[in-house]
């Protein structure tokens, strides 16, 4: 029974994670290694050049996510108030979708790449900011399964720490991807 019982629970644990920064991420970039990306003399993609969701999708995510900030919500045993509309960001999706496609292709499953990147240095390689001067808030939740976007958005609910990521007023900005399995959502505010 415990044989079972032991990976069943890791496995939950592991489909859902939220993420906000904390004062042992370290603020300093990593250094990029050699990678197994597939853009053109290994230079980083340009923005214009990712797949980027069409309006439709990128409506709907917003839409089911800002439906939730302007009701308000119960996460877990804390009721989060009603909030503003977050908005779609091209740097913020570049951000979410190169973090999947790491998971995805280096099968691991953590806000924390194999190399140490964390959230707050793929907001600097994707160019959202350039330094912790510019950001005021941001905020990562992953999750894996095969599922659509309005079941990623259910787990993130069913979770307090996602739930109340997605409420976090703070937040001005955000996007969601995935590659495979992989879900990610990302949110921002950047400092005026």
């Amino acid at each position: 029974m415990l044989k079972r019982l032991v990976p069943a629970v890791f496995c939950l644990l592991a489909v859902l994670s939220a993420c906000e920064p904390n004062v042992s991420e370290s603020l300093e970039p990593v250094l990029p290694k050699e990678s197994s990306d597939h853009s053109l003399g290994g230079e980083k993609d340009d923005p214009a050049d990712l797949p980027v969701e069409n309006d439709t999708t990128i409506s709907s995510m917003l839409n089911a996510v800002n439906a939730l900030r302007q009701t308000g919500c119960d996460c877990g045993e804390q009721s989060m108030p009603a909030t503003g509309k977050l908005v779609w960001n091209v740097k913020l999706y570049e951000a979410a979708l190169n973090h999947a496609k790491d998971m995805h292709a280096n099968n691991y499953f953590s806000h924390t790449s194999p190399s140490g990147e964390n959230v707050y240095q793929r907001l600097v390689a994707s160019g959202y900011i350039s330094n912790a001067g510019n950001i005021l808030a941001y905020g990562e939740n992953i999750a894996f399964g095969d599922f659509d976007l309005d079941k990623a958005i259910q787990k993130w609910l069913t979770s307090p720490s996602h739930c109340a990521n997605m409420m976090r007023d703070t937040y001005e900005e955000m996007a969601i991807a995935h590659e495979g399995n992989y879900w990610v959502q990302v949110f921002g505010a950047k400092r005026k």
